[in-house]
């Protein structure tokens, strides 16, 4: 999946009235995803991604592996997109979830082993 057609999917999952919205949700899920320990996958799980997202992910500091769970990913977010929890939440669940739907089926299974249990119902979409 290209990145436009990622920012267009979230844009419209996240119902955002723009693509630049859809853009920075997508940057402020993966500099986030960036501080998270996520083990080996975080390399096979970046380079299954267009290589200006896998670049965003990259950025993290593998030394520092931070240890959060889904709704402290979405407060992160919020902070970052200086928005409301319950728009975060939105904004998160559709980037996170196009991102998913952006890797093959196993890498999607190996980054929410490496994640915590909270972090599955993200991962996919209804509707």
């Amino acid at each position: 999946m290209q990145t436009t057609e990622i920012i267009e999917r979230v844009q419209q999952r996240g119902e955002l009235d723009s693509s630049q919205d859809a853009h920075d949700t997508v940057i402020a899920v993966l500099e986030t995803l960036a501080l998270r320990d996520l083990g080996e996958e975080r390399d096979n799980f970046a380079a299954q991604l267009p290589k200006e997202l896998a670049e965003v992910l990259a950025v993290g500091d593998p030394v520092i592996k931070e240890q959060f769970d889904a709704s402290d990913m979405v407060r992160r977010v919020a902070k970052h997109l200086d928005a409301t929890l319950g728009e975060s939440q939105r904004r998160t669940h559709a980037a996170f979830s196009v991102l998913m739907d952006a890797v093959a089926e196993g890498q999607v299974e190996k980054v929410l082993e490496a994640l915590s249990d909270d972090f599955a119902p993200y991962a996919t979409w209804e509707g």
